[in-house]
């Protein structure tokens, strides 16, 4: 079993939007995926709860909870578990990213979301995490590559010393509607532009998590 653990200090970067894409990515491909949503926002829940399908499956927690859930799943023989934390709790974080595998740091592009990304990119080095920072919610890209501003962030990005995903994710309205009825955008629009960027995405995650 692996455990993808999705954080940031910051509220409104998509956590929860990733959590449950990937999640849904995991189970197209055979996988048993548990979505741990332990922000007591509960955004995932509500998303599930309007999902037909069965997979993947999800628990509702407090972080508390969060190391007995992963054992349990372990012995469940789940293959991934996607933990969805919730935004200015330190001390959930900080216990996702040492009980995870690899971690993701969603972070928009605007300065104001660079400026606000050392804390918590300082949780994941304090433990030597293995993380990757994804750009999240950016402009669509032109025809001569990406706009300005997802250029610029990644090379405000290098002050961390953290990987950044080669994968930029991009605001598309396709990935609200999907939500609204339980569904991922590979669901509502399995050949559009959003979806193929989620699975450029998923692909760059197995690979970093050995999945």
């Amino acid at each position: 079993m692996k455990t993808l653990g999705i954080i940031a200090q910051k509220g409104g970067t998509g956590k929860t939007t990733l959590s449950v894409h990937l999640a849904v990515q995991g189970t197209t491909e055979g996988m048993r995926v548990l979505l741990l949503d332990i922000d007591p926002q509960a955004s995932a829940t509500a998303w599930w709860k309007r999902r037909r399908e069965q997979q993947p499956e999800l628990i509702q927690a407090g972080g508390a909870d969060l190391k007995r859930i992963l054992e349990q799943a372990r012995s469940q023989s789940y293959d991934l578990v996607i933990v969805d934390t919730a935004p200015h709790s330190s001390a959930d974080s900080s216990a996702c990213a040492r009980l995870s595998d690899h971690v993701i740091i969603p972070t928009r592009p605007a300065i104001l979301d660079l400026d606000a990304i050392g804390a918590t990119t300082a949780i994941v080095s304090e433990i030597s995490a293995s993380c990757v920072i994804v750009l999240n919610a950016c402009p669509p890209p032109k025809l001569f590559g990406e706009p300005h501003i997802v250029s610029e962030a990644r090379e405000a990005l290098k002050h961390y010393n953290l990987p950044v995903c080669e994968v930029a994710i991009s605001q598309r309205a396709a990935l609200s509607h999907a939500l609204i009825d339980g569904r991922a955008v590979t669901e509502y629009e399995a050949d559009g532009k959003a979806a193929r960027e989620i699975a450029r995405l998923w692909e760059t995650i197995k690979r970093d998590i050995d999945l």
